[in-house]
């Protein structure tokens, strides 16, 4: 019977160890790293060139995207935006509307809200 006991505490040593046995454990593909706010994103597909408008901030406040791209901004506050730049001007977003701009030109796109304009934003194009 110890023989027995040994054999099963050894193999489930060996699980914990070799990591096979993690009730906890997720694929690592599938684990999202945080993030501070602030870091810049980058984007490569289409469906996810959005930048939210959220509690009097765009979220990511620096996008990275490539030529050609198209941005869009989405006001889920309850207050009036604008998305303001010497390139682009949305006018006036009410909560749940939407302003797109496609970048053609590589450079770096800075933006305020143009009605609170400690809002700010940064669309670089690679």
């Amino acid at each position: 019977m110890k023989k027995i006991i040994g054999a099963v505490v050894a193999f489930s040593a060996l699980l914990v160890l070799s990591g096979c046995y993690n009730q906890s454990a997720t694929p690592s593909a599938t684990k999202a790293m945080p993030t501070a706010q602030n870091q810049p994103t980058t984007v490569d597909t289409a469906s996810t060139n959005v930048v939210n408008i959220q509690n009097f901030a765009f979220s990511p406040e620096t996008l990275i995207v490539k030529k050609g791209t198209t941005v869009a901004w989405t006001n889920n506050d309850s207050t009036l935006h604008t998305i303001k730049s010497t390139t682009f001007n949305s006018g006036d977003l009410a909560k749940g509307a939407t302003f797109k701009f496609t970048f053609d030109t590589a450079g770096t796109f800075s933006y305020s809200c143009g009605i609170h304009p400690s809002m700010q934003g940064k669309i670089v194009v690679e």
